[in-house]
């Protein structure tokens, strides 16, 4: 799917967020069935970019310009829902209203479009009113598009140039690709891919990475097919690249999901791991061994298991473990806007995210590496998991990767790594390495 049209430049001093919309009129189906996607989406839990790839091509009979209208509808509603629900003066509008503020921040909303979205006049009035007013002049987290309990994450964060990372978090994510070199050389890939139509350079300090100019029909190429590559955030490549594993070492993937850092890492080791990759959900690891059997990975081993328990005795002394914790994904919000409004028992997830760095220190074996990362901004799931880790363990201790390229404000005083879309161009990531004692702990708990 193309990029829709960008929208005009705004008006002098205007810094109000404006949807992409493609040129032509919108519809009052239109604006109706955005909403009702808003309403599947927020009530379901659903990924926004999956919902919206499912439902768009199966309505046949729509227009690429119509399905790139309602898609953007969507997403930027997502996106933008305090700053609209600020411009309609309600804690809790209909997801029709939202959608018809969306179209007045394009200038697109016309009688027929509010009547439709249930706008009385009298709203209407206020929408306008309020859009009139200087943007900068709203409260931060409004303009920031934060939930109250990200607000207060933010608060403890207190990021550096936070009005460039509010900006960055609302925009669109790049396509990143991760090649697999046991396929070819990165070279040929992006000669491969030009033939298609598609443009992609390589980026930089990840010799496996590429970056598509625009939005491109990937799974579709015989590369994609034969294995060729990967699909992949260019943060999720860093956090690879932070483990160093060694070919003929034992890695240990705790939280592996689907399976795209699995692969990553075998890629940067040319296949050559042992390599054993867990989740707690068996349907996860049942999409990773499709992706492993396409990439050509057919001897990895894939177990089911709850890594918040006790591990099996067989899990353990691995030279290399990456946890990859379940966690907010508020680093992701650009690929997941639905995330920003998700309801988060945070004292059970930093149990969670504890539970399993302690699990992981027991399968790393004495002087191997463990590493912890999210896709995450916030401290309390960064920095204090970590920080209370090597408090109860000072045995264990920071390492930092011996990566040359990796960009040097990436790195925090305390050796940790904190990557953000607007500095390093990828999605928000916190990643910790640390070392285990020489010696075994003595308070080593498995099955």
């Amino acid at each position: 799917m193309t990029d829709p049209i960008p929208p005009q430049r705004p008006t002098p001093g205007d810094d109000w967020p404006t949807p992409h919309l493609p040129r032509g009129r919108t519809f009052p189906a239109q604006l109706q069935l955005a909403a009702e996607l808003l309403e599947r989406i927020t009530a379901q839990g659903l990924p926004a970019d999956r919902s919206l790839q499912r439902e768009l091509t199966a309505r046949r009979k729509m227009g690429r310009r119509d399905r790139e209208r309602v898609r953007e509808l969507t997403l930027f509603a997502l996106r933008q829902r305090r700053v609209l629900d600020w411009l309609l003066d309600d804690n809790a509008p209909s997801m029709a209203a939202r959608v018809a503020a969306t179209l007045s921040l394009a200038d697109a909303l016309d009688p027929v479009l509010a009547e439709a979205a249930g706008l009385t006049p009298e709203a209407t009035a206020i929408l306008s009113r309020r859009r009139a007013e200087p943007f900068d002049s709203l409260p931060w987290t409004v303009r920031f598009n934060l939930a109250p309990a990200a607000a207060d994450q933010w608060q403890a964060r207190q990021p550096d140039a936070p009005e460039s990372l509010a900006r960055a978090l609302d925009g669109r994510a790049a396509v990143d690709l991760h090649a697999n070199p046991r396929h070819g050389e990165r070279d040929a890939l992006i000669k491969e891919l030009a033939e298609a139509d598609i443009d992609a350079k390589a980026i930089a300090g990840l010799p496996l990475g590429l970056r598509l100019e625009r939005p491109g029909r990937l799974t579709r190429l015989p590369s994609f097919e034969a294995g060729g590559f990967e699909i992949q955030d260019a943060g999720s490549q860093w956090v690879v690249r932070t483990v160093e594993a060694q070919p003929g070492e034992r890695v240990l993937d705790l939280c592996a999901g689907a399976g795209g850092k699995t692969l990553g890492l075998l890629d940067e080791a040319r296949g050559q791991l042992h390599l054993t990759a867990c989740d707690l959900h068996p349907e996860r690891l049942d999409r990773l061994r499709t992706r492993a059997q396409r990439h050509g990975d057919t001897d990895l081993e894939l177990r089911t298991v709850d890594a918040t328990q006790p591990l099996p005795t067989d899990l353990t002394g691995f030279d290399r473990v990456l946890i990859d914790a379940p966690c907010s994904g508020s680093g992701t919000w650009r690929r997941h806007p639905e995330l920003r409004w998700a309801t988060i028992d945070w004292e059970a997830l930093a149990e969670t995210q504890s539970q399993l760095l302690e699990q992981g220190a027991c399968a790393t074996r004495p002087g191997g590496r463990l590493v912890y990362a999210t896709c995450s901004l916030w401290p309390a799931e960064n920095e204090a998991i970590v920080a209370a880790f090597l408090a109860q363990h000072p045995d264990w201790s920071t390492t930092r990767p011996l990566l040359d390229d990796l960009p040097d404000d990436a790195i925090t005083a305390d050796g940790w790594i904190r990557l953000r879309p607007d500095h390093h161009g990828c999605d928000g990531f916190f990643v910790a390495c640390l070392q285990a004692p020489i010696a075994p702990s003595p308070n080593r708990s498995v099955a």
